[in-house]
């Protein structure tokens, strides 16, 4: 049977459109599905993420032996859809896989590393992995076979390109993931590592390397146009947005989301500003500057409520700064500062000459 070549942009596939073939299955919900993952199921083979997981986790419970490379190889990945919505026996799915690319390629190497694999697992199967000495036994045990080599390479790649991205991770963590990486014969492949590590990238936990790096920089854009990152943009979003940046997307086009949602709520001049690529820091700082001299005060901010209220006039254009000083004098601290009392003091002064108390 060969796979439904049905397939929708973007990853998923559609149901044979022809009742009469022999593997005509409608795309129907699947027990198990969310609602959310059900609607997605129907919608002509259109899969989102959230199905995907549902797929991903349905194919490990009816065919067993699905790992990583299932999620992120397109080709595997649209077989375990069509596999699950044909409702496929595990020896047509077994069919299946080896007729995929994929396993054409990939096959020679996946057998001798499963073989070496079994062989390692053979002569450490006696020790207690709880044991504080475990990994030196195992060294001592099988230190010299391939597979201990291999792994131990590709542990070490690993875990620089880990460090280089800024991943935080346990031991565990890089045991396991060198482990997933060294089974599935990808320890060289660098686009698929490249991938595999893009889904563990965390915003809350980069410290250091590049993903921290470009946080840090979005950080500081987006206080410069008046947000407080962590505030106003969730861990999940700030994430996403590492991530994208991690697969190829430039550290501009972020910004720019950064920068639409900063619009919200301002004037349409101040937007025209804004797309000229000043960001409201810039614009503002005129005005901040004065409204802080003037009041003889060091925390006004752009987004301080009576500024944002006095600083532009009816039509939402920004004030002069000549025009800015007669409103500081209506502000309620003004009263308070140096020049406030000097001019009071003039006054009393004036109406004291003029009765006559003053020489």
């Amino acid at each position: 049977m060969a796979v439904n070549p049905n397939v929708i942009e973007g990853g998923g596939l559609g149901a044979p459109v022809d009742s009469s073939m022999s593997d005509y299955i409608p795309i129907n919900p699947q027990p198990g599905m969310t609602p959310a993952q059900a609607a997605a199921a129907q919608a002509a083979g259109a899969v989102t993420s959230g199905a995907e997981n549902y797929y991903f986790t349905e194919a490990k419970k009816r065919y067993g032996y699905i790992d990583s490379i299932f999620a992120t190889d397109d080709e595997l990945k649209k077989l375990l859809i069509y596999a699950i919505n044909n409702n496929l026996s595990d020896d047509q799915f077994r069919a299946q896989l080896t007729s995929t690319q994929w396993y054409i390629k990939n096959s020679g190497t996946l057998q001798a590393r499963g073989f070496s694999r079994r062989q390692y697992e053979e002569l450490i199967k006696n020790l207690n992995p709880s044991d504080p000495d475990y990994a030196n036994k195992v060294k001592a045990v099988a230190g010299n076979t391939d597979y201990a080599r291999g792994l131990d390479t590709t542990k070490a790649f690993l875990e620089q390109q880990l460090n280089t991205k800024g991943i935080e991770y346990t031991e565990a963590d890089l045991n396991s993931w060198s482990k997933d990486l060294y089974d599935g014969a990808n320890e060289k492949n660098t686009a698929y590592i490249s991938r595999y590590l893009n889904t563990k990238i965390g915003a809350g936990s980069l410290t250091k390397g590049t993903g921290a790096t470009n946080l840090e920089d979005l950080a500081d854009y987006a206080s410069s146009q008046g947000m407080v990152f962590d505030k106003d943009f969730t861990k999940a979003q700030q994430t996403t947005w590492i991530q994208r940046m991690d697969a190829g997307e430039s550290l501009a086009a972020i910004k720019k989301e950064i920068e639409t949602a900063a619009m919200i709520g301002e004037s349409e001049a101040v937007q025209n500003l804004m797309k000229q690529g000043l960001t409201r820091s810039t614009i503002y700082q005129p005005l901040v500057a004065r409204a802080n001299s003037k009041l003889q005060r060091v925390d006004i901010t752009m987004n301080d409520e009576w500024l944002q209220k006095n600083a532009k006039d009816e039509k939402g254009n920004l004030r002069p700064v000549w025009q800015m000083d007669t409103a500081l004098m209506n502000h309620p601290d003004w009263e308070f500062t140096d020049e406030a009392q000097e001019k009071v003091g003039d006054v009393t002064l004036r109406i004291l000459r003029d009765f006559g108390f003053q020489g």
